[in-house]
């Protein structure tokens, strides 16, 4: 029983990547379980293995007390300085145990005992690394799709839920599926269960999506001066560039669209428009606008509203299906945008 323990600890030390400390601990309690299940009484154990040899000891203790309440756990204080002198309360007394054998079904129960409290460890262990992860864009596999949330597999024995008011184009989502989110929420709950919630549908998710396709923007060649969002439709984001010798749209772009494709396929096929930003609030809206002509332009500072005049033609086009372009571009913009037809 010694080498197979020494042979155990090796074994799930390098198999589950933990320190021989954290699986002697595992060990030791597992023993502690199992020992105490022989007993009829609810009794207080203490195991003790060494680490060189692998030979385990068994103490059974009593913790002092003024007043025992609990026999078969505590002892008076008077009865246990018979036995220690110096023995304070709230210390214990312990009693080594004879060896006791371990039949097969035993066994059995400490290897189910290890194998849970490994499992538990490990999922301790990476939920401690997700943590730091909080606010961060991750990837994982769609695992269940319920009709309140999607369940993703996001490795390391861990699971993240999308809760359905951040979920856009359902539809298109499939068992298996690799997807990115970004993590909003992280919980511990009850019983070593987790709660690791992730989002799709925000706007920083879309910042983030940018700063890993294009490095113009995460080290702030290209600074992104607003955005606005209808998930799973389109996107619109104003930017400029702190290099003049930096096209800040053809960047963002890409060469063949590539880069801008990629968020685009990241997000379902949603829509994604960049346009250049500027200070000139009729240069900025024109820009929105391309290519498509304004023919006039009525600008009220004081109401922050904007009244565009363009082509009968033009109007539906601008104003979009059910209004979400307009919509948009006034939440680029942060004015109140009026489309009028001009009358040639």
């Amino acid at each position: 029983m010694n080498k197979k323990i020494l042979a155990v600890a090796e074994a799930l030390s390098n198999e589950k990547s933990l320190s021989k400390k954290i699986v002697f601990k595992i060990l030791e309690n597992a023993l502690n379980t199992v020992i105490k299940q022989k007993y009829k009484q609810k009794i207080n154990i203490r195991i003790y293995i060494n680490k060189k040899n692998g030979k385990f000891y068994i103490y059974r203790r009593w913790i002092v007390v003024k007043k025992v309440i609990y026999p078969e756990k505590e002892i008076n204080l008077n009865k246990a300085i018979y036995k220690n002198k110096k023995i304070k309360l709230g210390e214990f007394i312990e009693n080594k145990i004879k060896k006791i054998k371990f039949d097969r079904i035993t066994t059995q129960k400490i290897k189910k005992i290890i194998i849970q409290k490994i499992k538990e460890k490990k999922k301790n262990i990476n939920f401690k690394k997700i943590i730091k992860k909080k606010g961060k864009i991750i990837t994982g596999f769609i695992k269940k799709i319920d009709t309140k949330y999607i369940l993703l597999d996001i490795g390391n024995n861990l699971e993240a839920k999308i809760l359905n008011k951040n979920i856009f184009l359902k539809n298109k989502l499939k068992i298996g599926k690799k997807i990115k989110g970004l993590i909003y929420y992280i919980d511990k709950k009850y019983n070593n269960n987790y709660q690791i919630l992730i989002k799709r549908s925000g706007i920083n998710f879309l910042i983030k999506l940018l700063k890993i396709e294009i490095p113009e923007i995460k080290n702030n060649t290209i600074k992104i001066k607003s955005i606005s969002r209808k998930p799973g439709l389109r996107s619109k984001i104003a930017v400029i560039s702190n290099n003049k010798k930096i096209d800040a749209i053809g960047s963002c772009i890409g060469i063949k669209g590539l880069r801008i494709k990629a968020i685009s396929n990241e997000l379902l096929g949603e829509k994604i428009d960049i346009i250049l930003w500027n200070k000139n609030i009729k240069k900025f809206i024109k820009n929105i606008i391309h290519p498509i002509k304004i023919l006039n332009l009525n600008i009220n500072k004081k109401k922050k509203y904007i009244n565009i005049y363009v082509k009968l033609k033009n109007l539906a086009q601008i104003i979009g299906k059910q209004g979400q372009n307009i919509k948009l571009s006034s939440k680029l913009i942060g004015w109140n945008i009026n489309v009028l037809r001009k009358n040639i």
